[in-house]
């Protein structure tokens, strides 16, 4: 049985508005701090943080604000999150996953040009600030937003495959350059799977942690530019069987997501069922109560 759609929130006009507010909060609170960098103030990458998490508080807390908007004031309010356990088998194989699917769309991403990935490179120089907002700073606000808020409302409403999925595709919109558009939406539906299957935030948020860690670290010891898996490996052989271990893996991953999905279906299914079932005795009852009443009177 599919899970019960709400019709309050959120609306495919509520998604558009949060990319909007994001997008408009990202230009004004980087227009207002120009006069930090230009003059030196304080250091450039320290102003690109700043930017980021008043980008992302602004657009969390106007998610937040409509979302008890649609349901709060009706007496709808569903949790905010499923959940903050901390579940190491998850952790491990959500990593493995998220790596596996970061090597199989490398040729994809090394289709766009050059020049949007020397962007980046750009920003990844900006130094120790730099390192702080990509390792602790993004996993946290980016999964509270991204995976706890738009994905936890989109799965109540459609359920886990669309909710994921266009939860994913907005994560990579957001991302702007094309290379990290293609890759946040694979690593995007790693992660929300995995927070489906978890139940648990902190779980995600450490996935996506460890692997912006490990995505910075290789680019300096690449030369402080974004290299694939395949210029790293010499040997092609060695690449390809790479490859074909990661799609394996990968397969295995979401192998492992249906079965909880159809799981999860079942025992809902289930749950209604026995509902049902209390709910017509209950009601059964009650009319031969009735029955006897008026035949007493």
């Amino acid at each position: 049985m599919k899970p019960a759609r709400s019709k309050t929130y959120p609306t495919g006009g509520d998604l558009v508005a949060i990319i909007g507010i994001y997008v408009a909060a990202s230009l004004c609170f980087g227009w207002l701090a120009l006069p930090l960098g230009q003059f030196e103030i304080i250091p450039q990458g320290c102003v690109q943080m700043i930017v980021y998490v008043l980008t992302f508080v602004s657009t969390i807390s106007y998610a937040l604000w409509v979302r008890w908007l649609r349901t709060g004031r009706r007496g709808e309010r569903e949790p905010l999150f499923t959940g903050w356990k901390l579940d190491l088998t998850w952790i491990f194989f959500g990593m493995i996953a998220l790596f596996a699917a970061t090597i199989l769309i490398e040729p994809v991403v090394a289709l766009f040009p050059e020049r949007w990935l020397e962007l980046l490179d750009e920003h990844m120089r900006l130094g120790g600030w730099m390192m702080l907002t990509v390792i602790v700073a993004a996993p946290i606000l980016e999964e509270i937003l991204f995976r706890g808020i738009i994905q936890g409302s989109l799965v109540r409403k459609y359920g886990p495959w669309r909710g994921v999925l266009v939860a994913s595709a907005i994560f990579g919109v957001v991302h702007g350059i094309p290379q990290q558009v293609v890759n946040a939406f694979f690593v995007g539906a790693v992660l929300g799977f995995v927070y489906y299957c978890s139940r648990s935030l902190i779980v995600v948020m450490i996935i996506h942690a460890i692997n912006n860690a490990f995505s910075y670290f290789s680019w300096i010891v690449g030369g402080e530019q974004m290299k694939f898996t395949w210029e790293m490996i010499d040997d092609r052989r060695i690449y390809l069987m790479l490859y074909a271990v990661a799609f394996v893996v990968l397969v295995l991953f979401y192998v492992a997501v249906v079965r909880r999905i159809r799981r999860d279906r079942s025992a809902s299914s289930a749950r209604v069922t026995v509902e049902g079932a209390v709910e017509e005795s209950a009601t059964g009852a009650a009319e031969k109560n009735r029955q006897s009443d008026q035949r007493e009177v």
